[in-house]
């Protein structure tokens, strides 16, 4: 049985925020927003979006920045914090619970998969095999992260072991993340260790039991990817699993993925990277079992996705003046189109077998909605509600708030035939919050309205 979540992420806005990188040359953080920083974004978020519930997990937060003391989860960043507290963690908690007044839950981005030597347990990793080994008995190297060697944790040994319970009871008595009911996993795939032999079933047994404790403990879990691992992992021929996993001895033929179940579907609702799940899978699977950041190209153009955000900061810095336009943009054009085709059932779909790649699809849902990747389309009932980055869709699931965005300026009537009001008041939106921009009238389903390029609009329904 699928497990209950506590959010719908495919009605949720859920992205991450990059804080820090490790500079170890120098043994400091590189910076990118601090946890006061942290809090003015969320003001900001929180006007653009029009006070939806949010979530946003922080990379970064530990150690001296991203994929930094890993598996461990209590080491707080301390180039985050605030001048005012005794501690990072104090601000970290500070953060966690002034979010709230800006409708945003703070969680965090973890990853329990990844270790280095440098890290504090890492010789007890090794020595109780929690450390997938190559066929001598020795830690395999099988990824590089930030400059170092990193090792991959054996799941079976992690969860048998006490060690996973350990840290993560650890982890849940530093922040409050049972409170916030979600929590990030990040690049929670499946490596076998050859010593001792501990293959894919044992493997995927020890992650659903992980996923199984972290769930008894009132959290969601969401992920990285559409997790469809198969025997040994079958990378490139130069990729060092490859390399490690031959050692075995055994048959490492090619598969397909798509043959391959997706493993924690029901325990982990949504994940950032969905390009390995097919078309038939997204229309049989509710969005609201399985969500995600669509970056498959084909099914992106119909089914759009939730915002990734970690980019608009990292790149764009924090002045609103810069990065707001990137996030306004997103969120009009992206996560609205996303959330609004979640509301109906997915029926069916048809491909032209001719258009170019990302164009093939078009996607037919209840309630009459189309969404037709040839013009970059969304209808309802014939009446078109989006055709490139020209858009006007629903915010609300009582439809009295509708997003308006054009990308080069739009002049003349637009479409509302679900409007819940019959006249309302025109906002543009900013990172400050609304500016009132004047009133429409509701004539025959549609409103006159001149958007400017690049320009977001906020229509509200009056009583």
């Amino acid at each position: 049985m699928p497990y209950k979540f506590n959010y719908d992420y495919s009605k949720t806005l859920w992205m991450k925020m990059y804080l820090a990188d490790p500079d170890f040359d120098n043994n400091c953080s590189k910076v990118y927003v601090t946890f006061e920083q942290a809090l003015d974004i969320v003001k900001a978020v929180d006007n653009i979006t029009q006070g939806i519930t949010k979530i946003i997990y922080l990379v970064g937060w530990q150690g001296l920045g991203h994929d930094d003391c890993w598996p461990e989860m209590d080491v707080v960043n301390e180039y985050l914090k605030r001048d005012c507290d005794a501690t990072a963690l104090d601000s970290l908690l500070w953060l966690m619970e002034e979010a709230k007044k800006y409708n945003t839950v703070i969680s965090f981005h973890v990853n329990i998969s990844d270790a280095v030597r440098e890290d504090r347990i890492f010789d007890e990793l090794v020595s109780t095999d929690c450390i997938c080994k190559d066929i001598n008995g020795k830690p395999a190297v099988l990824q590089i992260l930030n400059n170092r060697n990193c090792y991959k944790t054996s799941y079976k040994q992690l969860w048998d072991s006490g060690i996973f319970k350990r840290l993560f009871d650890r982890f849940c008595a530093m922040v409050p993340v049972q409170e916030a009911g979600t929590l990030h996993i990040d690049n929670f795939c499946i490596a076998e260790s050859l010593r001792p032999k501990t293959y894919l079933a044992e493997q995927n047994a020890a992650r659903n039991l992980m996923l199984d404790y972290i769930h008894d403990l009132g959290i969601d879990v969401t992920s990285e990817y559409t997790y469809r691992e198969d025997h040994f992992r079958n990378e490139s021929p130069t990729h060092p699993n490859r390399q490690m996993y031959a050692q075995a001895g055994e048959d490492m033929t090619e598969t397909r993925w798509e043959d391959i179940p997706m493993r924690t579907l029901g325990k982990i609702p949504a994940t950032w990277w969905t390009s390995n799940i097919t078309m038939d899978e997204c229309i049989l699977i509710p969005p609201s079992l399985y969500s995600g950041h669509v970056n498959d190209k084909a099914l992106k153009a119909v089914f759009y996705g939730t915002m990734h955000g970690e980019e608009i900061w990292k790149n764009n810095g924090k002045d609103p003046s810069v990065w707001g336009p990137a996030f306004i943009k997103d969120f009009c054009t992206y996560h609205v189109p996303y959330t609004y085709l979640n509301r109906s059932k997915r029926l069916r779909y048809t491909q032209n077998p001719d258009a170019e790649y990302e164009k093939k699809y078009t996607v037919f849902f209840s309630d009459g909605v189309v969404s037709r990747a040839e013009d970059e389309s969304i209808s309802k009932n014939g009446i078109v509600l989006k055709k490139g980055y020209d858009v006007i869709l629903p915010l609300t699931e009582d439809n009295k708030i509708f997003i308006v965005y054009s990308e080069n300026g739009k002049d003349g009537k637009w479409n509302v035939p679900d409007a819940a009001f019959d006249h309302a008041d025109v906002y543009e939106i900013t990172p400050d919050g609304n500016v009132l921009l004047g009133e429409v009238q509701v004539t025959n389903g549609q409103i006159e309205l001149e958007v400017k390029p690049g320009q977001g609009l906020a229509i509200i329904g009056k009583k």
